[in-house]
């Protein structure tokens, strides 16, 4: 009998609370901080956390091999047996059907971002791109940028500069994110023999390009400030977290090893994070 314990690892839930911050925060940009749709906030919530978790229990059933490889995923619920695969992939399946269902509700938009951010998370990154090349996480960052899309469309049917910005912020900041995450855990990517920019061009060079792209997604999320859209909150929140930001990547550039990855893996999903909370909260109060 599978335990709920057993299964929840599967839906990826620190990813799935993420991206939908991600969508709510774009709606609430829609909704210009006034007039709130709770009932359509309710459902993107609900459709995009179950899009975000079938999404994560398909990627467990179709890297399993991958994952009994690696020592640090060999304890997950497929690999250490504790879920059948059958299970995963029937779980993934019913819960992006039943997401799609539910955001049809809002609009015939919603539902069409939201499956992109499914299909290009679980075809085009892990059956595709993922064992082929090392710029697999970059293309597949556009999973992430369509939760914003999507927020958006909730709310609005008008087509904005802002939520295009928002969404090339989460497309962006996915190579810090994952990039660091694989320099951190390079010993089990070699082992996998999995394409990770840190195994085919090293430490050194891994650490430039994820500098790269931290300074592109300060650039762009700094671009928001000219929106018109923002008083005082987020420009203040932005110059505060870029500035740790980019000072955790440069020590990352200093010294390319796993814990200092690792530190800035953690440091740029709260950078994220952070951005976005400052978004809305700068819309509510102003």
């Amino acid at each position: 009998m599978h335990t709920l314990k057993a299964v929840v690892p599967l839906f990826k839930l620190r990813t799935v609370a993420l991206l939908v911050v991600v969508a709510l925060v774009s709606a609430i940009a829609a909704s210009g901080g006034e007039s709130w749709n709770l009932p359509s906030l309710a459902i993107l919530t609900i459709a995009g956390a179950l899009a975000c978790a079938g999404s994560g229990a398909l990627n467990h059933y179709l890297d399993r091999d991958i994952d009994l490889i690696q020592v640090r995923t060999s304890r997950r619920p497929l690999p250490a047996g504790r879920v059948k695969p059958e299970i995963a992939m029937l779980l993934g399946l019913s819960m992006i059907v039943v997401s799609l269902v539910l955001s049809w509700q809002l609009n015939r938009i919603v539902p069409l971002f939201i499956g992109l951010g499914a299909l290009t998370y679980v075809v085009i990154y892990t059956c595709w791109l993922k064992r082929r090349t090392t710029q697999n996480i970059v293309i597949g960052g556009l999973a992430g940028s369509w939760a914003a899309m999507a927020g958006w469309f909730t709310i609005s049917h008008e087509v904005s500069s802002l939520p295009i910005l928002l969404a090339i912020i989460v497309f962006l900041w996915t190579p810090v994110h994952f990039w660091s995450f694989a320099l951190a855990h390079i010993s089990d990517y070699r082992r996998s023999a999995l394409p990770m920019l840190p195994v085919k061009v090293g430490e050194r060079k891994a650490a430039q390009q994820i500098l790269i792209y931290a300074v592109l997604v300060v650039v762009a999320s700094g671009a928001l400030i000219f929106s018109g859209s923002f008083r005082i909150i987020y420009p203040v929140s932005w110059l505060m977290l870029s500035g740790i930001f980019i000072l955790s990547n440069l020590r990352l550039l200093k010294q390319s090893d796993p814990a200092r990855a690792w530190s800035n893996f953690k440091l740029s999903g709260l950078y994220l994070l952070g951005l976005f909370l400052a978004i809305g909260l700068d819309i509510v109060l102003r």
